[in-house]
């Protein structure tokens, strides 16, 4: 459970900042590639990361769920696409700082409809970045580039 939207904040500002790492080694060449037509393109996932944002932002302020979309309008290319997920961050840092503790004691919708905590919703948001910054990090790989090392080090190189 979480205690305090300041450090929850915190916690996802750092979660983000990491995240960055992985979307800042994306070269425009690779913005369109998905592994199969019913998928997300490279481009649609960074888009997805933004625009989710404010969609939890949305429950959380109004108990509702409305997605944004991911399409290329809000970025076509990296140096688009950057500012874009900045600004979507930005005013959701800016959100949950403003609700403060008081969110906690609130009851938020599912997407299904039923209601729960909202620090429940806060855990799915955290859940929902690292899941597509695994999958950006195999977009990565299976286009032959090397992700960014998370936390700095490869496994192989910490001490067995």
């Amino acid at each position: 459970m979480i205690h305090n939207v300041e450090e929850f904040a915190q916690f996802l500002d750092g979660l983000r900042k990491r995240t960055m790492k992985y979307v800042k080694v994306v070269p425009n060449s690779i913005l369109e590639w998905k592994p199969a037509e019913d998928k997300f393109s490279t481009g649609d996932i960074l888009r997805h990361l933004a625009s989710s944002e404010l969609m939890f932002l949305s429950v959380f302020e109004h108990g509702k769920w409305s997605y944004p979309g991911h399409e290329s309008s809000k970025g076509d290319n990296i140096e688009e696409i950057i500012p874009y997920m900045e600004a979507c961050h930005t005013r959701l840092m800016d959100g949950l700082l403003t609700l403060g503790n008081d969110l906690l004691e609130k009851k938020v919708p599912t997407l299904h409809g039923h209601e729960v905590s909202s620090w429940r919703i806060m855990m799915a948001l955290t859940e929902h970045e690292i899941h597509h910054r695994g999958q950006l990090s195999t977009y990565l790989q299976m286009n032959g580039i090397e992700p960014p090392q998370i936390f700095g080090l490869k496994i192989e190189q910490v001490e067995r």
